[in-house]
């Protein structure tokens, strides 16, 4: 017969045998988030954590726990966070140890996440890569040919596709304020040419691949051609502070960074000057860079290359107003002395490409008419009326302006003097100018010249009734002489 303290050692030999199968056959299952690309010239970060393998295996698993990982050539460790984690990479910042100093239960399955950050070098050579990564502790520890697979991974060794790429930030697309778009960072501008004497806006598009806050600052330069000066910023994304530089025609634009996948753009405004030259084509230049892709510096030769961009620029003269008479018009046929008569009708038009500004329409009356008034106009006016009437009055009439290739008229009411030339025709004199302030002298040399396109002639006949000899108004019979006064 046994003792009993033999028993007792033989049950507990047999707990203790079932509890190392138990652990063995337990374990840790390691994450490494699905890992994005590893960008050059930039900062990275690998996500990590662990948990149990099996929630419900009973065990608790006691820290501290590490995991070590190989940083890839060109990869430098930086920092890491994550609570109840260290973690460091002396002496070359590529093997990195990190503790986790948590326990793992039924209740608590999971440790917290570490980021390992790094930075990349610019120079590294795209193309697929893996990385790798070990969870052990006291209780699970690796075993002697650890086998590595894609995470998650219950193996004790955990990997992760990606790749690295280069980073890259380039001037994509050209625009102007009219809402044109020009794709691709040489580009021929097809909208709208550029006129002297007018205010624009060029518009430039960037996009960003791989850099982010670390690449700072970003900076844009942009040369501007022909005498076109550099007026401020429109608008851009993300927010652009630009500096007309020493050099004419240079300007530099910053911003602190763009996202990684950022589209961006920069509108800033130019004023093209009289003196541009016409028909062109001018270049507006562009580089591009930050802290890490270093700006070109010869796009002007080279405009094909990362950083730079080009743009081919028409250029015209100024678009101008130009006033022409349309012809006078009167009704009715003929005039009546010593009555009021309207209309009588001034027609003028602008045959240019540009709006005018406060125009003049001047009338010249035969003598012994009076202006008494503005019947209508299109666009709208203002009539006042100098000079004797004797010698004939000079009515001086001023408008807003007309639009290009477009007509305007006035419509005067004017009394016909008993002391007017009968039969007539007697003639009216008009001009139009644009000048400021009003000239009606242009009067003289249409009357010099009336064929000159701002003039305008034009006769009308007039009666004289026996009737208005006479201050009573007495009516003429044909028996009573006519005495022309």
């Amino acid at each position: 017969m046994r003792q009993p303290s033999v028993v007792f050692r033989l049950a507990a030999a047999a707990v203790l045998l079932a509890c190392s199968g138990l652990a063995s056959a337990a374990g840790l299952r390691l994450h490494m988030w699905p890992t994005p690309p590893v960008y050059t010239g930039t900062s990275y970060s690998i996500g990590v954590l662990f948990e149990k393998a099996d929630r419900n295996d009973g065990i608790d698993f006691f820290g501290p726990f590490t995991l070590r990982t190989t940083l890839p050539a060109g990869v430098h460790f930086v920092s890491f966070q994550g609570p109840a984690w260290s973690c460091s990479a002396l002496p070359n910042l590529r093997d990195v140890t990190c503790v986790y100093s948590g326990t793992l239960t039924f209740w608590n399955p999971g440790s917290m996440s570490v980021g390992i950050n790094a930075m990349v070098d610019y120079g590294l050579t795209p193309g697929p890569l893996t990385l790798s990564g070990t969870i052990e502790n006291a209780q699970v520890p690796l075993p002697p040919n650890v086998s590595c697979v894609l995470q998650p991974s219950d193996t004790g060794c955990a990997t992760a596709a990606t790749a690295i790429v280069t980073s890259k930030v380039q001037i994509t697309g050209w625009g102007v304020s009219s809402g044109w778009v020009t794709s691709g960072p040489v580009a021929v501008w097809t909208g709208p040419p550029f006129e002297a004497g007018t205010q624009n806006a060029i518009v430039l598009d960037m996009n960003n691949i791989g850099f982010n806050a670390v690449n700072t600052p970003l900076t844009l330069d942009v040369w501007l051609p022909g005498g076109i000066s550099y007026d401020g910023v429109v608008s851009g994304i993300p927010g652009w502070t630009c500096q007309g530089q020493a050099q004419p025609g240079h300007v530099r634009c910053t911003t602190p960074y763009m996202y990684d996948s950022q589209n961006g753009f920069l509108s800033m405004r130019v004023q093209v000057p009289l003196s541009v030259p016409t028909p062109g084509p001018l270049f507006v230049h562009a580089a591009i860079g930050n802290n890490v892709q270093a700006m070109p510096t010869n796009c002007v030769a080279n405009p094909m290359q990362l950083g730079c961009g080009r743009l081919q620029i028409p250029t015209r003269t100024p678009r101008v107003a130009t006033l022409v008479t349309d012809g006078i018009s009167h009704s009715p046929t003929t005039f009546t002395l010593a009555q009021e008569h309207a209309p009588l009708v001034i027609g003028y038009r602008n045959i240019g490409e540009a709006s005018a500004g406060s125009s003049n329409i001047y009338v010249q009356l035969p003598p012994y008419f009076e202006y008494r008034g503005l019947l209508s106009s299109s666009p709208p006016a203002t009539c006042a009326a100098q000079g004797a009437i004797a010698s004939g009055q000079i009515v001086v009439c001023n408008t807003a302006g007309l639009p290009p290739f477009s007509p305007g008229s006035l419509s005067l009411r004017v009394y016909a003097g008993a002391q007017a030339a009968s039969p007539g025709p007697l003639t009216v004199l008009s001009a139009v100018d644009l000048v400021t302030p009003a000239n009606p002298a242009l009067l003289q040399s249409c009357a010099a010249n009336p064929a000159q396109s701002f003039c305008a002639t034009h006769g009308i006949p007039t009666y004289f009734p026996c009737a208005a000899q006479w201050t009573d108004g007495i009516f003429c019979d044909g028996l009573q002489v006519f005495v022309r006064p």
